[in-house]
Formats: structure tokens, C-alpha cells, sequence
């Protein structure tokens, strides 16, 4: 279990055990007390518009869901452990869901829900679970109907790539993808720093020591002795990891706008950007080359907003970020370094130490790939330098740690999903759709036969669409592993 699902399973359980014990099922629930507790709960969540969009529904299985990476291993040869194993993780991946969407219910929606006995709503939801999962271990048809229905979840949209023409009108954005390709790859170009509209601001991570990247190695290849080989480190391992691997960020600042920030929920249940307190957003996710499946640390900043330009700039709007994202090799050294901003736009490759990026042959939008990222001397920490306003990356530097930093703190990404709102329960950041209220853009209007729903807006990790010309996503557990080539091929 990654540290940040845990994290948000001890936080509900806790509220569970203070707040929901009225929902109760029998002491011992059959297959057909759970169907019912679970169409229950999914008819209140879509009722009050509060399904969690991270992770995909699996038709007519109830108790799993499935992400991208897991979805890969559907219709692999698995042996009967690595089935098992991958099929508790499409379990956890519906009970972290369903707690967060239980929590985000309205209280009205909760004393709604039948009582069925006397137990908590984290052992109901987990217990039923496990219930529903049994018959489909050791059943060959199940387990082939189950490969059958699992599809990668599509961040885009057929029907506006269909009505919109897309075959003819994505040529129409081919200049444009050029252009805005050669405005982010500029300042890597010029010698000298780029001129400061602002001040800059540099912010360090809480932990500044590093490590070997042979303890890194150790972490990694114990942690992957599972049937899948998937590296999974314990908690406070990844917790060193993310430490280890943290970038220090180097903002030109002109106002509020390019400070890095907390995100909270106002009293109206209405989001907002606090920049009393920077914050970095820790994920961990998974992705395969070759035959090995990676770790990679996802390193998430918020800005309030990129502020237009002029008064017809499309792209402003409120809310903006940065995703970083580290992809460590099983010795410990960075495979390659990629970014996208929320929206999931922007998305570019710095290859690590010995790496290139294979341009795509089929049409689709090339890969932005300013520079490659050379190993750093032990200590140093990889900077990434963003400008303002925009917030586009201008630099990656290396350096030892400063003493004018300012200290950034950690949050788990998950907490996302379910936001305190003072005196009036949790919401999440994200509708139903996995976009941020609040912050559309007007490019939406322009780009839609591209089939990017609501292009431009911010949104949940699982639903990043990267490019405009062909299909790509964020969490394609294949991506770096199409992209990526060692310099000697």
C-alpha cells in the first residue's frame, strides 16, 4: 500500500470511528448483503455527484476498480499468486475510492444509506469487499470475464473528436504546437540566466539530505520481491525516497500568483489557493519498461492562478501548477525526469544519464525534450527554475543546498480527494469528471475538436491527457518505455 492510501485510509477510519457508526452491517454479511451495501453507496455517491474520478469502475465488479498501470496486467500470463496479488490491488483501488466518496457524502446521504448491524463503515467497505473478491480467485471463467472488461481508462473524448472533425482539423493546430514548443525550449537555448520579471524565490525541501543511490538500489530491489515485482517500499522508506529525490524550485515571483501554495476549501465549499504556507503534493505511481515495472515519485506544486497577458489571452484562468515527476531505475539513478502542468498540458522529457528521446513516427505530437539531465554530484539537489506567470519551466540546474531557501512542506496528494470544509464536511478538489471547479479556460472553446474535455482546465492524476495530435496520457504505464532509448540504439 503506497503511503499516501494509507495515510487517507487511517485518516477516514479515524472519522468513521467518530462519526459514522450508525451505518452497520451483519456481523457475518453474505455475497448478497454486500451487492446490496455496495449499489447503495454508488447510488447516494452518484446521486450527490461525489464519484472519485482517480480510478476506473469495472463493470459488473463491484468491489474493484482499476488505474492504467493495473489495467496493463489484464490478459498477462500471471501465475496464480501474481493473479491474486493483482487482484487485491484492484480491491484497494475501489476500498481507498468508496472511503473517500463515503466521506465526501453529505450526512443527509450517509443516514440515508440502510442499517444493517453493528460494525464500522472502513470493516464494512473492506470486509465486503474481500467477500465479493473470493469466487473470482479460483474461477477460470470469472477471471477470463474479468480480463475482458478491464479497459485503460481514456482521458479523451470520441464524440468531440468526432463531431468536431478531427482528422481534418487537428492540422490546424500543427503550427501552433510547433510554435508554443519553441517558446518553452527558448531558455534552454540562451546562455547566461534569463531576465527576472519578478523576484526569485527559491524553495527547499523539510529534509536536505540525500542518498547513495546504492541504499536507493537496495530499497528498490527488496521491495519489488513481490509476485509482480512491483517496487513498493514501506512508508517511511518512501518517505526517505521522496527526500532523497526532492527538487528545490526557483520561482520568478511578480505577485501572489507565483507563490507555491496550500490548497484548501473555503466555507462555501468553494476551493481556494493559500499562499501562507507552500506545500509540495507527494505521489507515488508505477510504470513499466521492458520487463521491470519502475518507481516514480511525483512531486505536485499549486499556483492561484496564471494571470492573462492580455484581455484576450485563452490560457489564464484561476489555479495552475507544476507535476514533476522522478523515474528511478532499479540501481537508483534517475531514469528520466518529465512534467506536465495540471491541465496536463506542456508535457516534456529530461532523460537521465545515458538516455535519449525517440520522436514518435506516427503523426502524433512530437516530445518536447529541451535537455538531459546529467548525474549530479553526491549532495546536490536538482532545481527546477519557473517563470512567472506562466509557470513554465526555464531551467534545471543542480546545486548543493542554499540557506536562503525557503522551507516547503509535504501533503500527500490523496488528501485531495476529500478537503475538510470548515463546520460542513469534506469535499474533493475534483468533480466527477476529474477536473477542477473553477478553473476552465477559455482555449476550451478553441480545442475541443482535439478531444481534450474542457482543454486547459486542471485535473486529477488518472485523467491527464498530454498531447493534442494523437492520444497520450500521463500515467501510460508504456509512455516512457515508447519514448525512451538508451544514446548507443
Amino acid at each position: 500500500m503506497s503511503l499516501s492510501t494509507l495515510t487517507v485510509i487511517l485518516a477516514i477510519a479515524m472519522q468513521a470511528c467518530a462519526v459514522w457508526h450508525p451505518l452497520v452491517v451483519p456481523l457475518k454479511p453474505d455475497t448478497v448483503d454486500c451487492e446490496r451495501f455496495f449499489r447503495d453507496m454508488d447510488d447516494k455517491v452518484e446521486a450527490f455527484t461525489v464519484a472519485d474520478a482517480g480510478t476506473a469502475r469495472i463493470e459488473g465488479f463491484p468491489a474493484l476498480r482499476a488505474n492504467r498501470f493495473l489495467a496493463s496486467f489484464a490478459n498477462a500470463d500471471l501465475t496464480e499468486r501474481a493473479y491474486a496479488a493483482w487482484l487485491e490491488r484492484l480491491r484497494k483501488l475501489d476500498e481507498t475510492a468508496r472511503l473517500i466518496e463515503w466521506r465526501n457524502l453529505p450526512d443527509r446521504a450517509k443516514s440515508a444509506l440502510p442499517a444493517l448491524a453493528e460494525t464500522e463503515i472502513v470493516e464494512t467497505v473492506s470486509g465486503c469487499g474481500r467477500i465479493l473478491t473470493q469466487p473470482l480467485k479460483h474461477s477460470s471463467g470469472q477471471r477470463a470475464l474479468l480480463f475482458s472488461k478491464i479497459q485503460p481508462p481514456d482521458a479523451y473524448s470520441t464524440w468531440q473528436r468526432l463531431f468536431g472533425l478531427y482528422f481534418l482539423t487537428r492540422w490546424a493546430i500543427v503550427d501552433g504546437v510547433r510554435q508554443l514548443q519553441q517558446e518553452i525550449r527558448e531558455p534552454f537555448l540562451e546562455t547566461g540566466q534569463p531576465p527576472v520579471e519578478g523576484r526569485l524565490i527559491s524553495y527547499a525541501p523539510p529534509a536536505s539530505g540525500t542518498m547513495p543511490t546504492a541504499e536507493a538500489a537496495n530499497i528498490l530491489q527488496l521491495s519489488a520481491a513481490n509476485p509482480l515485482g512491483i517496487p513498493e517500499p514501506s512508508a517511511s522508506q518512501l518517505e526517505q525516497l521522496f527526500s532523497a529525490y526532492a527538487p528545490a524550485w526557483l520561482v520568478d515571483t511578480r505577485d501572489d500568483n507565483d507563490r507555491i501554495a496550500t490548497v484548501e476549501m473555503a466555507s462555501d465549499g468553494q476551493a481556494l489557493i493559500d499562499t501562507r504556507q507552500p506545500r509540495v503534493y507527494r505521489l507515488p505511481s508505477h510504470t513499466r519498461v521492458g520487463k521491470q515495472v519502475l518507481l516514480q515519485l511525483n512531486y505536485v506544486v499549486w499556483f492561484p492562478a496564471r494571470p492573462p497577458t492580455s484581455p484576450l489571452d485563452i490560457y489564464a484562468g484561476r489555479f495552475d501548477g507544476l507535476i514533476w515527476r522522478v523515474t528511478l531505475r532499479m540501481d537508483g539513478r534517475p531514469l528520466a525526469y518529465d512534467s506536465i502542468h495540471p491541465c496536463g498540458c506542456y508535457y516534456q522529457i529530461f532523460p537521465g544519464a545515458g538516455m535519449r528521446v525517440r520522436q514518435p513516427q506516427d503523426g502524433s505530437e512530437p516530445i518536447l525534450t529541451p535537455t538531459p539531465l546529467l548525474a549530479h554530484q553526491p549532495g546536490e539537489r536538482v532545481v527546477v527554475k519557473i517563470a512567472a506567470g506562466n509557470h513554465f519551466i526555464t531551467g534545471i540546474a543542480t546545486q548543493q543546498p542554499t540557506a536562503d531557501s525557503e522551507q516547503y512542506g509535504w501533503l500527500d496528494y490523496d488528501a485531495l480527494r476529500s478537503l475538510p470544509i470548515p463546520n460542513d464536511g469534506y469535499r474533493s478538489l475534483f468533480d466527477e469528471d476529474g477536473l477542477v471547479p473553477g478553473s476552465e479556460r477559455a482555449e476550451r472553446f478553441l480545442l475541443w475538436p482535439m478531444g481534450v474535455p474542457s482543454s486547459g482546465a486542471m485535473r486529477q492524476w488518472g485523467t491527464h491527457a498530454i498531447a493534442f495530435l494523437g492520444k497520450r496520457h500521463f500515467d501510460d504505464p508504456r509512455l516512457l518505455d515508447k519514448l525512451l532509448r538508451p544514446l548507443w540504439e
